[in-house]
């Protein structure tokens, strides 16, 4: 990366910071020795909300309140399903194996009960209604949420 580059970056920086946080803006340039290339750095302006953001803001997970909002109205869950729900959101496009749901949400470190994830995942799909489809099964792993 040349100098010049840098100092691109650094203007775009600068016409970046008026922009819509979600855009995000270069925060800074670190050139990589004996390799010519040069790692960007880039943050985004993230409110302290306690809410999960969502690209398309059907559906709202608010952590502090412990509510799940779809297409503006609350969904009535219960602690298991948003336990379950929240931690599948926190990384939509991770695929999680049952076990690993299990230790996570049921504090369970053992494959008996795996069926229990099942079960919940199809409760939790219910009450999603239209938005069921954002838990994805993925055939002989898991599961995972496509935000």
């Amino acid at each position: 990366m040349t100098h010049a580059t840098v100092i691109d970056l650094m203007a775009r920086q600068r016409d970046i910071a008026g922009a819509d946080p979600g855009e995000g803006a270069v925060l800074g340039v670190i050139p990589v020795p004996e390799t010519g290339a040069s790692l960007v750095v880039v943050g985004y302006l993230v409110g302290d909300t306690g809410k999960v953001p969502r690209p398309a803001r059907e559906i709202e997970i608010d952590r502090d309140s412990r509510t799940v909002t779809a297409d503006g109205a609350e969904i009535d869950l219960t602690y298991r399903e948003f336990e379950l729900l929240d931690y599948l959101a926190a990384a939509p496009g991770r695929v999680y194996n049952r076990r690993q749901l299990l230790a996570a949400v049921w504090d369970r470190y053992d494959d008996a009960g795996a069926r229990t994830v099942d079960v919940h995942i199809l409760r939790l799909r219910r009450k999603l209604g239209r938005h069921a489809g954002r838990i994805v099964t993925v055939r002989n792993v898991g599961y995972k949420y496509a935000g």
